[in-house]
């Protein structure tokens, strides 16, 4: 499984060649703890890029106040470790209060218990629903808060149209090999492979649904799941992912004229192999990927 996270930030030169370089090069960039037994490779990877994803770092420091839960408050943990991020010397950190949190939180639903391997993107997206309940207190997938981070960068309005111009059977043909295709172009095929509805002319037929994006994310969250390590798709996948994804192209129809014209960067990648939870982060500051898998961090080189 891999996720990839796109953000708007224009002026980022993505595509540049990154030469190998010293740890010293990348001093403010701090690896997590994962001592044995601990199985917090899912969580680091994902505070990893929550912290580089600078739209939304910025925005949790400013944040003035929230719902505190004590010794459970994913908020306070989540801040927490982020300020050691600033201030602290050390080259790793423990993310124990956060994972101490998030067990406390979750444990009447026996997920992200200490001890116990968990899945990132669902800590990645349990730790956005917590602060917009941190913020907001109440259940909603309607917030409209202007505080609310996790929705404000992450939301996006979609809505379903199923369509079908003639009723008869007619074969459907989808490849991801060609590539003159765009990422965002190859993602909406694969999107909706296999997603097919019943005809509202009850013919018979199964259609296809096409997704309509109505607003304009700041922050886009892909996740890709294979179902065995010899996919078909892996390399039809890799071989067209690039450091750009353009929202027209990802989307059947785009509606919001900024959304229209806007193309997002990829900043982050979690991936998930052999049992274990890896991240790859694009570091403002010094213009370079960087590689996360745990306590070690390293300069790698992504694109030429």
């Amino acid at each position: 499984m891999a996720w990839y996270k796109f953000f708007r930030k224009p002026g980022n030169n993505l595509g540049k060649s990154f030469q190998p370089g010293s740890m010293m090069s990348l001093a403010p960039t701090k690896g997590l703890l994962n001592e044995p037994g601990q199985n917090s490779c899912f969580l680091n990877s994902a505070v990893q890029v929550l912290w580089h994803l600078d739209i939304f770092r910025r925005s949790l420091r400013h944040l003035p106040g929230h719902f505190c839960q004590g010794d459970s408050c994913i908020f306070c943990a989540l801040k927490g470790l982020f300020s050691q991020f600033q201030q602290s010397r050390e080259r790793a950190l423990p993310s124990d209060n956060l994972r101490h949190a998030l067990a406390e939180t979750f444990k009447d639903e026996h997920r992200f218990q200490l001890g116990f391997m968990d899945d990132a993107a669902e800590c990645f997206e349990n730790i956005l629903e917590r602060i917009h309940l941190h913020i907001v207190s109440e259940e909603t997938d309607a917030c409209t808060s202007q505080s609310c981070i996790t929705h404000q960068k992450f939301a996006m309005a979609l809505y379903e149209q199923v369509r079908a111009n003639r009723c008869y059977s007619h074969p459907t043909y989808i490849s991801l090999s060609r590539r003159e295709d765009s990422f965002g172009e190859v993602l909406q095929v694969a999107s909706t492979i296999g997603d097919l509805r019943n005809c509202p002319s009850n013919c018979g037929q199964k259609i296809r649904i096409r997704q309509v994006l109505m607003n304009c994310p700041e922050i886009v969250t892909i996740g890709f799941v294979w179902d065995s390590d010899q996919s078909d798709h892996t390399e039809d996948v890799i071989r067209s992912l690039g450091p750009h994804l353009s929202l027209s192209a990802l989307f059947y129809r785009v509606t919001d004229e900024r959304a229209k014209k806007t193309e997002l960067l990829l900043v982050g990648m979690i991936c998930y192999t052999s049992q274990h939870y890896c991240a790859f982060a694009f570091h403002t500051k010094s213009s370079k990927w960087v590689f996360f898998d745990d306590a070690t961090v390293k300069e790698v080189r992504i694109w030429h």
